[in-house]
């Protein structure tokens, strides 16, 4: 492929392009895995008690309110169902076509900045084969769906900045887009994106761009998307919406870590190389290059400042925070990949000078060297597992994969066909999808509640509540539509309230269990021995009927209703 094929080239080919090969990462075969728990299974089964209720505005769970999200994505996602019926694929939809319009927005932000299109091809491709976008994208989860608005939030000022004819309307779609974010996951949707913007208008020394009847219009149309759900929320929930959505879901996760091992200081800037690959050896020249940017007054060094501002905006509102989860950086990985896309194409632009040369010799044999680490690691891990794998076939499966993509880049090098050497990367990100699809019979057990449940459910159809561990609850309500119980004995319980009984000490399971003549459980190990622990020498009985996935179905009998 010539090195100008991408500028000759229209831009509906290139996006033709883009999108076909999204749609393969992205979104085929999404229905292929039962959802998992605890989080997919949460969003849906939200999304269908409220379409059970009638109930469009206000997010539900167990069949009562829950302000995790606002409620534009459980809209969304009842809206999948009415199309495609409750299924894996209906759940997923939303999050990969909101992948798909991603890559299509990122390479327009793109051309915006830089007006080349081999930068917006190569970004595209960057960042729609990273693996945190290829998660994201698959997972039924709000993080995509808020991450794309918060994208067309700022490439909307880009627009208003880069073309100012069309000023008005890009200011004002700015914060509309950023009314919809907020309508989406709540007040970062605003933060992030006029944080990026004010950020880079005070380093161009141009924050009277902003003093136009453009931003009053739009800060006005921000409100009017944004407020009025909040409004009504309290109107009809008064302090618990209050205390649920401000303090808890917010401020809470500000103060208190709701996954303690990811407290740390480097969690964030791991998250930033590794969440890239199989890219990440590409931030080695991109530092370089913006080092050279600022140090030499390059023409692009104010658009790499902005790129800079956008990930610093995203960062200094996460990383204080003592709850982390990669979702949370996501915001962030557009402007990231956009930074390596430039980068890469500056490489491919003075691909003769001997420095760069180097620079596409060690990202490329230095990705060789990865995935041989990958494969060894896949391989020692699959023998660790081969419980779980039954056998190793999805393992040299997936090593014959990652041996070709690996050949493929060697010989590109050695030919210097540098282009096809970048694009071969997008291999990597296809061999573990593909990998993924031959293992998932033997994986979906361990993952989802459906295999389990389903067979519980020819065990017992009293339609009594079950009880659960913690970590099944969401995907045993799911699955079964039954009510449900929990026992966590010297837990910390859910990080937002769940309606539904919730037993952390000895007496309240007894309570419970002697309250009934028969308890049907499905739990982990850990708590099949609390059980035991507990009921030892009681009036029960405790009948095992094994189980999968490292969940076991119990029945508890009173002896004296036997």
């Amino acid at each position: 492929m010539e090195t100008n094929w991408f500028e000759r080239a229209g831009h509906g080919m290139n996006v033709v392009l883009l999108l076909s090969m999204s749609y393969f990462l992205l979104m085929f075969g999404n229905g292929i895995v039962s959802l998992t728990h605890p989080d997919e299974v949460f969003y849906v089964q939200s999304a269908k008690e409220m379409l059970d209720h009638n109930s469009w505005l206000t997010p539900m769970i167990f069949d009562d309110v829950q302000f995790e999200k606002p409620f534009l994505s459980f809209a969304l996602f009842m809206i999948a169902i009415k199309w495609f019926g409750v299924t894996a694929f209906a759940g997923r939809f939303f999050p990969a076509l909101f992948g798909m319009i991603g890559v299509g927005v990122i390479y327009w932000i793109s051309w915006l900045l830089f007006n080349r299109k081999r930068v917006s091809f190569i970004t595209s491709v960057v960042l729609s084969s990273s693996f945190i976008y290829l998660a994201l994208s698959r997972a039924v989860l709000t993080d995509m769906i808020f991450s794309v608005f918060v994208c067309m939030a700022i490439g909307f000022f880009c627009l208003a900045y880069y073309n100012r004819k069309h000023k008005h309307l890009g200011i004002t779609l700015f914060f509309a887009f950023a009314g919809i974010a907020v309508l989406t996951k709540g007040v970062l949707g605003v933060l992030f994106p006029v944080t990026t913007i004010l950020l880079f208008l005070v380093y161009k020394r141009e924050i009277a761009f902003l003093k136009c009847r453009s931003t009053l219009w739009g800060v006005g149309l921000f409100l009017i998307i944004a407020v009025p759900w909040h409004i009504l929320m309290y109107h009809r929930y008064g302090q618990f919406f209050i205390e649920e959505y401000f303090y808890n879901v917010h401020w809470r996760r500000v103060l208190a870590a709701e996954h303690a091992r990811l407290d740390n200081w480097y969690f964030y800037l791991a998250l930033m190389i590794t969440g890239i690959t199989p890219w990440f050896l590409f931030w080695i020249p991109a530092f370089g290059l913006v080092y050279r940017q600022f140090k030499l007054k390059l023409a692009n060094r104010d658009k790499i400042f902005f790129l800079l501002s956008w990930i610093v905006s995203v960062y200094i509102y996460v990383q204080p925070a003592h709850s982390k989860l990669a979702s949370y950086l996501f915001p962030a990985f557009p402007a990231i990949a956009m930074l390596l896309g430039y980068t890469i194409n500056d490489l491919l632009e003075r691909v003769q000078a001997a420095h760069n040369i180097r620079i596409m010799r060690l990202c490329g044999y230095g990705t060789v060297v990865f995935l041989a680490v990958m494969a060894v690691g896949g391989f020692i891990a699959g023998n660790r597992y081969i419980d779980i794998l039954v056998d190793l076939a999805p393992v040299y499966f997936g090593l014959g994969l990652i041996t070709c993509v690996a050949v493929l880049i060697v010989l590109f090098l050695h030919k210097q066909l540098y282009t096809q050497m970048i694009l071969s990367f997008v291999g990597v990100t296809a061999a573990v999808l593909a990998t993924l699809f031959y293992v998932r019979p033997n994986i979906e057990p361990w993952v989802s509640c459906k295999d389990i449940s389903d067979v519980f459910s020819k065990m017992d159809r009293s339609g009594t509540p079950i009880l659960s561990s913690k970590f099944y609850v969401r995907g045993v309500r799911y699955y079964t539509g039954r009510d449900m119980a929990v026992i966590d004995i010297n837990g910390k319980g859910f990080w937002s309230p769940h309606p539904i009984p919730y037993f952390d000490k000895d007496h309240a399971f007894l309570q419970f269990v002697n309250s009934r003549p028969v308890t049907w459980a499905i739990l982990k190990e850990g708590n099949v021995s609390d059980v035991h622990r507990i009921l030892h020498g009681s009036n029960f009985k405790i009948t095992d009927f094994g189980g999968m996935g490292g969940k076991y179905i119990l029945k508890i009998e009173k002896t004296d209703q036997i």
